[in-house]
């Protein structure tokens, strides 16, 4: 699932608008000040101050022009959490003009509570994604991923990653490969620079910044993608955080070298609700809405320009009360 969300922020959001400017065929609206009414049959928020999630839904449908060539690729997200610990999840992606794939998310923990697996797998049993990670002194020390090609099942893509700690500084190494990504905390273990190389040359950094309340403020892109982004959030409790908090290292040590990871952090990881981007000075809003009790309910997304991308995100929140 943390890939799916990273490929959906990361393309839509940044590579998109690096291709193209925003301009006004971008929806733009501001978050509204009225809570949306709470006895509305289709707003699933109520007068409950309760932030725990019990469905968490994402739906995207994204499309663009490939060397001429449309494609258009729409997910449906069902993420069902209990305790504030996600227990399932079923997603639907479609590749529009190819059948289906249904896929079911395991997660498996150790005694310690420590996530050791994620299997993704289609209703029939056959395995689609799966990583496996090893833990060592509290620490996240190996993670194997594999992905199997559904048209060709015995084609397996994937990556083993290696780490070793010296103080706030992560290095991970990868099995069969040159590439070699620095992560750096800081104090609060809060991740402040990824930078990769390609036999000791740089060829990716990325610097984050911080707000006074904890949250990623902007990220700073250098090398073989470059740019410029800064955050907004609303003054509202961000529900995913408390959710994916267990999953904070994994969101970035298992990314790709070149991934950018600040919208990730700031999605899934900040005290507040994401609400709009600035990307090298092209600012746009999100729409967000609130239940009686400023509880963020939905959260939606849409672009779409002349340069062959479009993409709508749709994020609904059901509360356990």
């Amino acid at each position: 699932m943390k890939k799916l969300i990273a490929i959906v922020f990361t393309l839509a959001l940044f590579t998109g608008c690096e291709n193209e400017p925003l301009d006004g065929d971008f929806n733009v609206l501001n978050n509204p000040n009225i809570p949306t009414d709470p006895t509305d049959p289709n707003d699933p928020g109520s007068g409950s101050t309760d932030l725990a999630l019990s469905v968490y839904e994402l739906d995207t449908d994204i499309s663009l022009s490939f060397f001429g060539f449309p494609i258009q690729t729409i997910t449906n997200s069902d993420i069902t959490i209990t305790n504030n610990i996600i227990t399932s999840s079923e997603i639907l992606l479609t590749v529009v003009g190819s059948p289906t794939v249904a896929e079911n998310q395991t997660i498996t923990r150790n005694g310690f509570g420590q996530i050791i697996s994620d299997i993704s797998t289609t209703p029939s049993g056959v395995v689609t994604n799966e990583y496996f990670i090893t833990n060592m002194n509290n620490n996240i020390s190996q993670i194997t991923h594999n992905y199997y090609d559904q048209e060709d099942p015995s084609f397996d893509e994937g990556y083993v990653y290696n780490f070793t700690y010296n103080g706030s500084i992560i290095t991970r190494t990868v099995v069969n490969s040159t590439i070699e990504t620095v992560f750096t905390l800081d104090g609060s273990g809060r991740l402040i620079k990824k930078e990769s190389f390609d036999n000791s040359m740089s060829i990716q950094k990325e610097e984050l910044t911080y707000n006074g309340d904890g949250n990623v403020s902007s990220s700073l892109l250098t090398g073989d993608r470059e740019g410029t982004l800064s955050f907004n959030y609303d003054t509202f409790d961000n529900p995913l955080k408390v959710v994916y908090d267990e999953q904070y290292l994994l969101s970035f040590l298992s990314d790709e070298y070149d991934d950018e990871i600040g919208s990730p952090l700031v999605h899934f990881h900040s005290t507040r609700n994401w609400s709009g981007t600035t990307i090298d000075g092209d600012t746009f809003n999100f729409i967000l809405q609130y239940d009686a009790n400023n509880r963020i309910i939905i959260r939606d997304i849409s672009y779409n320009n002349d340069g062959g991308l479009s993409f709508v995100i749709d994020e609904r929140f059901n509360y356990v009360n």
